[in-house]
């Protein structure tokens, strides 16, 4: 069974008045069957969508593995955040989402908290367009990104470095219920140059307009048997220097199964992802490494969970990760400096008549391999293993 999408569902959203039912919702969907804390204090079950506020929490109990070695074993808050959402009519909307346990520095550029994900409002230009105007999240494609973080529990690389929450304006247009077209312009930094990259090159110039541009498809067929999710994106980071990520996601749902398979690339004149600048021979002490240049990423991810009961679900991920250099500079010479292997693993119970809550108990690791182009005194990466057991709670206040 397939959870619900953090942004643009597929599912068709009911409006009454001057929209008809085939416009899409932006907004996350609440569960049909969900009472909120207000409605089961007041015994009021009348039901708008004007105001929704919930409260969500991902915890538990992690025992971490280093090379094979238990490290750590402690209870961790992964995400609590504060959801509110609503219609103002049928046209008018809202969003914002803000992450509790993350950093409350202000961005320069945005001049926005780094824990606000969404601040946003949205307007349904017509049954077939909406504009949305704020803080939002990329649009790019792969069913692992379009998935509620909350539910979450190990992302790819790809998915974890990669900026995701911008500024900006997206403009969707749903040519008919299974075929979505969106176009997005964000700014393609919140802070400083300095704040995303770290240490720059010689020569690197500041952007003058950092703007970060999207296409993005959704698609179903077969009565939504078979879904696509498509991105292409390109990105200024520095003067005359540029950005481009492409992602391909398609999953398979019948029944009880339901599955998905993503291939993401991106490739950026300054290292998108960081990963291969962690690889830099170390210099002076205390000195951050100078971001790599010309560095390219590829991921391949594939999930598959079975429903076998209303309450129970069983899931397993794997992903294949690479990072090269596609033309040699200064320090980095051309070519594949590391691999990635992720596998993830487990079971879910939800006690409720509806999806809000579920425990957990998962299995998950990564293990690493580097080149010998790669290899440098004192950078060798650990092998990684986790137990845990928790909950996520998508906890309806309002």
């Amino acid at each position: 069974m397939k959870r619900p999408a953090a942004l643009y569902l597929s599912a068709l959203l009911l409006c009454t008045g001057g929209i008809p039912a085939t416009a899409q919702s932006p907004l996350p969907e609440r569960d049909s069957s969900a009472v909120s804390l207000f409605e089961h204090a007041t015994g009021n079950r009348k039901r708008n969508k004007t105001f929704n506020f919930d409260l969500e929490m991902h915890a538990g109990f992690n025992a971490d593995f280093l090379s094979g070695k238990p490290d750590e074993a402690a209870f961790r808050m992964k995400d609590i955040k504060v959801d509110i959402n609503g219609e103002v009519n049928n046209r008018l909307f809202y969003w914002y989402r803000q992450k509790l346990n993350a950093g409350y520095e202000n961005q320069p550029l945005e001049n926005l908290s780094e824990s606000i994900e969404y601040a946003f409002i949205g307007y349904r230009l017509s049954p077939k367009f909406t504009l949305l105007a704020g803080k939002q999240e990329i649009l790019y494609g792969g069913y692992e990104y379009d998935e509620n973080p909350l539910l979450i529990y190990e992302y790819s690389d790809m998915n974890e470095y990669l900026p995701c929450y911008f500024t900006g304006l997206s403009l969707g247009y749903a040519a008919s219920p299974s075929q979505e077209i969106r176009l997005q312009i964000v700014n393609s930094r919140a802070g400083s140059m300095e704040d995303d990259y770290g240490s720059l090159p010689q020569g690197i110039k500041k952007s003058k307009v950092p703007l970060f541009y999207t296409l993005n498809w959704n698609s179903s067929y077969l009565d939504e048997l078979v879904g696509l999710r498509y991105s292409v994106s390109a990105a200024q980071q520095a003067g005359g220097k540029y950005m481009y990520n492409l992602f391909a996601g398609q999953s398979l749902e019948t029944g009880p199964l339901y599955a998905y398979f993503d291939v993401m690339y991106s490739r950026g004149a300054l290292d998108p992802l960081g990963l291969i600048t962690e690889l830099m021979p170390p210099g002076e002490e205390d000195a951050l490494p100078v971001r790599a240049e010309n560095c390219s990423y590829l991921s391949l991810v594939a999930e598959a969970q079975y429903r076998l009961h209303p309450k129970w679900n069983l899931f397993v991920k794997g992903m294949y990760e690479t990072a090269s250099v596609y033309k040699a500079g200064e320090v980095f010479e051309k070519g594949k400096y590391r691999t990635a292997w992720g596998y993830q693993g487990g079971v879910e119970y939800y006690p409720m008549a509806d999806d809000n809550l579920h425990l957990f108990l998962i299995g998950a690791g990564r293990a690493y391999s580097l080149t010998e182009r790669a290899k440098a005194p004192g950078i060798s990466p650990e092998n990684t293993a986790r137990l845990a057991v928790g909950f996520v709670y998508r906890l309806p206040l309002y």
